[in-house]
Formats: C-alpha cells, sequence, structure tokens
C-alpha cells in the first residue's frame, strides 16, 4: 500500500491548520481594536466629571475657545449656585448622562415575545444632588430688609430716612415691602365657609346618574363616620376616600352616602353635595340633608373648629336656598337604631338652635 495519499492528506490538514490560526489571530486583532476605541471614547466621561462652572458670556467666541480655556476644578454637593449657573449645571449633567448612555455596542438583536425589554446601558446615582439656585426675589427681600434696618437707625438718630430706591445699589425698581401680604399674619376667616369640591379628593365618578334633591329641605340629619379622626388633612382625604370605597363596593351604593363630611381639621368636605339625594338615613334622604363628622364621637367632641363649620354650612345652606330657614336639625340616632353621631355629639347637637326632638312629637 502506497503511503503518497497519507503524505498529501497530512499536508493539506497542517495547511488547513495554518489558515485557521491566521484567521483567528486576525479575528482577535479587530476584537482588540474595538475594545481599544471603546475605551478611548469612555473616556469623555472623566473628563465632564470635574467641570468649571464659571459665569461665561454665551457668545460664537466662547463657544469657540470652551475646550482652550476650560478650567477643571470640582464644586461640592450641597454648594449654593445662582440662577447663571444652573442652566450650564443641568445642561453638563445632560451631557454627562448621554456620554454614559452612548459608551455601548449592540449588534444585531431579535426579539419576539417579550416585554419590558430594555436594550443599552442603564445608569443610576446613589445619593442626592442638590442644586440651590438665588433667586433674585430672595436677594431683593434681603435687601429690603437691610434698606429698613437702615431706616429706622437713621430715624431714631433723628436725620432723615434715605428713600429705598436710592439705596438700591443694583439698580433694579424697588416695591415697597408692605405691598406684599405675607401668609402667616392673614387668615381666612372663619365665619367663612368654604367647601372642599370632590376633585380635590379624588373622588369616583358615580355608578349611576345621581336622583336630584328637591329643595329646600326641611329637615338636616347630623351622623358621624364611626373612623378615626384626624386634624390633618390628608389623613381626612384618605378616609373620606376609604368611605366612598366601602359604601360602592361593599354596600353597593351609587356613591358616598353623605352629602358633605366634617374633619376636624375644620374643613367641610363635598360628598354628594346639594342637588342629589343622599343615602344617608332611611326614610329621611329624599328630604333632607346629610352632614356626617369624621370620627366616632361616643365620648369626645369633634374639634372646635369642625363645630363652627358645621354651623357656618347651615347657615350658607339657609342662606343660598338648599335648606329651609325653618329647617329641623336632628341626629341619626333618633330616626334609626344606631349610635350615630355618637352620645358625645348628640348632647351637643340639642343645645344647637332648629334642633327638632322627634320624640316629644311622637308622644304628642
Amino acid at each position: 500500500m502506497s503511503s503518497m495519499p497519507i503524505t498529501a492528506a497530512l499536508k493539506k490538514l497542517e495547511l488547513s491548520k495554518e489558515r485557521t490560526s491566521e484567521w483567528l489571530a486576525a479575528q482577535s486583532a479587530a476584537v482588540l481594536e474595538d475594545e481599544l476605541e471603546s475605551l478611548a471614547e469612555s473616556s469623555v466621561v472623566d473628563s465632564l466629571d470635574e467641570y468649571d462652572y464659571t459665569d461665561r458670556e454665551e457668545t460664537d467666541q466662547d463657544n469657540d475657545d470652551d475646550d482652550e480655556d476650560e478650567e477643571i476644578h470640582t464644586i461640592a454637593l450641597g454648594t449654593q449656585t445662582n440662577g447663571q449657573k444652573v442652566s450650564i449645571i443641568g445642561d453638563t449633567l445632560r451631557d454627562l448622562m448621554n456620554s454614559i448612555n452612548s459608551v455601548q455596542t449592540v449588534g444585531n438583536v431579535n426579539i419576539s415575545n417579550s416585554t419590558n425589554v430594555h436594550i443599552g446601558n442603564v445608569t443610576n446615582i446613589n445619593g442626592n444632588i442638590q442644586i440651590i439656585a438665588e433667586s433674585p426675589a430672595r436677594q431683593r427681600k434681603e435687601r429690603r430688609k437691610a434698606t429698613q434696618a437702615k431706616s429706622q437707625s437713621d430715624h431714631e438718630q433723628g436725620s432723615r430716612p434715605r428713600s429705598p430706591a436710592l439705596d438700591d445699589d443694583c439698580g433694579e425698581e424697588r416695591v415697597r415691602p408692605d405691598a406684599f401680604i405675607s401668609s402667616q399674619k392673614f387668615k381666612l376667616p372663619k365665619e367663612l365657609c368654604a367647601i372642599v369640591p370632590r376633585h380635590s379628593w379624588l373622588a369616583q365618578k358615580p355608578v349611576e346618574d345621581p336622583q336630584p334633591l328637591q329643595r329646600p329641605v326641611k329637615y338636616v340629619v347630623i351622623l358621624h363616620t364611626a373612623t378615626e379622626s384626624s386634624e390633618k388633612r390628608a389623613i381626612n382625604v384618605r378616609l373620606i376616600r376609604d368611605i366612598q370605597c366601602f359604601h360602592i363596593e361593599s354596600r353597593g351604593w351609587n356613591d358616598i352616602a353623605y352629602n358633605f363630611l366634617i374633619g376636624c381639621d375644620g374643613n367641610i368636605y363635598e360628598g354628594r353635595g346639594w342637588q342629589t339625594v343622599g343615602a344617608h338615613t332611611m326614610g329621611y334622604n329624599k328630604i333632607a340633608i346629610g352632614v356626617s363628622f369624621i370620627g366616632c364621637f361616643m365620648r369626645e367632641l369633634p374639634s372646635a373648629a369642625a363645630l363652627l363649620m358645621c354651623k357656618n354650612l347651615l347657615a350658607r345652606g339657609v342662606q343660598e336656598g338648599h335648606i329651609a330657614a325653618d329647617y329641623r336639625l336632628i341626629c341619626h340616632c333618633q330616626c334609626n337604631s344606631t349610635e350615630s353621631p355618637g352620645r358625645r355629639l348628640y348632647e351637643e347637637i340639642q343645645s344647637w338652635d332648629h334642633f327638632y326632638n322627634i320624640e316629644r312629637e311622637d308622644q304628642q
């Protein structure tokens, strides 16, 4: 048997190995070149970590010379920055995020039957970034205080006070301090009756079209929700939304049962309102307005602000024609077998004007 065919086969095998080795070497060189190029691009991120947030005029010349004259230094977190620098900081952060997210290589991707797919880098920042800008209004306020103190000092010394406009070293138009109303000094008078509308406590829409109420009504029924109470508006809003959800989903009613709710925070919250039949008191829903205090008042009274707002609500109802002038004020426990509005609150309501004793009428 000749050895020539075996020798030829071995030569072909060696030639194939050499070609394979050359191809692998070429591929490794290409991958290494790509990695070096990606690494060079990522250096942009490092150069943006420390940026000179100095004031610069926005001119074409400055934009051309930014790369040549830029001085790099670090600004500590929490450093207060004026309003002109905020835009520069914001642009820099935006460029930083774009640079970080741009350092990525995505080849051919085929995705099917998938949800919530994210392709690319994800940048997470651990910690808070706080940019505090000194607004011109704050600077004017500080200058006004300094001017008032100086004027008062000159007046005490017998000299003529200088005009505030003359003390404005920045050339701004000055406004007298008494032209502003301080929210700390002026509060809404308690005699006024402001009603928090439904959309403010994110009320659900009624399940069905509401039934109109014939007005003016002859009766006003006082109830309580038999829940916790609070002097914070946010908690009362949560309680009202829970009550509405319970009345609709568990009771199967069209909406929250009460026409109005009053919280111990001194706010009146709109339930079904003046014009809609409620679901608060069996036998009186179509002839009465139902007002419920948020809380359980078996042993204690609602806050003084809540009681005052209830009286103001009734007065407003009479004034606007929703409640009859000779209306009868009754409590839930007088109409149905229940403890509502609570024994302590029931005792208080008996001392109010227009309270009507149903039991005495039945005895007569």
